[in-house]
């Protein structure tokens, strides 16, 4: 245990996790006073070049990708017997693993949350990066339900060769796509194949592929299809549930070709909704350290407040006499934000706070300009 001991400036705690690459302790970052998150390459594969190859990809891949709804990593190290190390923000909340093993989730909470995976998977895909190991025990939920994508041990370059054999099987059997399970070369839409699994289990509480030990779960994830998803839960729109069901088609062409379609089809069949008044608009920020609110942003915020107010205000009684309702309808544009390149995704962020502020607020609905 690694526990007490202390690595450069990092002074290690608790461990939090483990997994097959290796083990997540909480530290404490002495330098910057802020706690982090260490991920130590297991002891096992010290001498794999392959497993620190892949280790070293996971923290490149990882920090370049800089996105709301992915897990933000700081610096990667060795020790002095030669483990590898990552370190990256901490997370204080709780994985989806562990909230669906005592919770039921609404169809709006479902989709408020799919969506921000969604999103972080738009960002991987975009920058040629497909995970590989999208599951809930890889998803970090904080407050608000606001959405961290961890883990991407596993992830491919696309542009890459493969650290893995021909033929080699790699992520987790539950949530493996069909060209996953068969060995056969992936995608961008095996990504979109797990999504589409934890929203399935995430509204039935239960998986739509099952087997007593993995080689009886990868044959029923090639060979046999999962109720209805409408049966077992009647509350689920019908174009949801639809997106949902396209995206566990076992053919990797029938399904969303990527995470942005899968987008653009979630919010077709929301109407472009984005939040909902249990789930609130997507926060400008999630956790894992301070961030200098340059005044554009400050000024935006208000912009946000002033917004609320009129519209809950003026025209929250606007609606004509006579029992008819008209719906004035706003589009709401992102943010230029002022400021460094790391800020960059606080455009859309003001853009969906106002949007969630907005809409339902009296007569109005907001349309998503995407």
């Amino acid at each position: 245990m690694r526990t007490g001991t202390s690595i450069k400036q990092y002074r290690i705690g608790d461990l939090l996790g483990q997994g097959g690459m290796g083990d997540v302790y909480r530290a404490l970052d002495t330098r910057l006073d802020r706690p982090v998150a260490l991920k130590f390459l297991a002891h096992r594969y010290i001498s794999d070049p392959e497993a620190k190859e892949r280790f070293i990809r996971e923290a490149k891949s990882v920090s370049a990708l800089d996105h709301p709804n992915i897990c933000t990593v700081h610096d990667i190290g060795e020790t002095d017997d030669g483990e590898l190390y990552i370190v990256m923000a901490l997370y204080e909340g709780a994985t989806l693993k562990e909230l669906l093993a005592r919770e039921r989730f609404s169809a709006e909470r479902t989709v408020y949350i799919v969506r921000q995976l969604a999103e972080a998977l738009k960002r991987a895909h975009a920058g040629g990066i497909i995970h590989r190991d999208v599951k809930p025990a890889n998803t970090m939920v904080t407050e608000g339900d606001a959405v961290r994508l961890l883990d991407f041990g596993v992830a491919k370059l696309q542009s890459a060769e493969s650290l893995t054999q021909t033929g080699a099987t790699v992520g987790t059997a539950a949530y493996m796509s069909t060209e996953q399970a068969a060995g056969d070369p992936i995608t961008p839409a095996s990504d979109v194949w797990s999504l589409g699994v934890m929203a399935y289990e995430m509204l039935t509480g239960d998986a739509p592929f099952k087997g007593e030990h993995p080689m009886a779960m990868i044959n029923a994830i090639l060979s046999k299809e999962p109720p209805e998803l409408t049966s077992l839960r009647p509350d689920v729109p019908g174009p949801v549930a639809a997106v949902f069901r396209r995206a566990l088609a076992k053919k990797p062409e029938d399904r969303f070709a990527d995470a942005a379609d899968f987008l653009n089809a979630l919010d077709e069949a929301t109407g472009g909704r984005r939040s909902t008044a249990s789930s609130p608009a997507v926060p400008l920020a999630f956790g894992g350290g301070r961030r200098r609110i340059w005044p554009g942003i400050v000024a935006a915020v208000a912009v946000v407040a002033a917004l609320s107010a009129v519209a809950l205000g003026d025209w929250g009684s606007d609606a004509p006499a006579g029992g008819e309702e008209t719906r004035d309808v706003i589009a709401v544009l992102p943010f230029t934000v002022n400021g460094g390149p790391e800020l960059a995704y606080l455009g859309e962020g003001l853009m969906d706070l106002v949007s969630g502020r907005l809409d339902g607020a009296g007569t109005l609905r907001v349309v998503d300009p995407r």
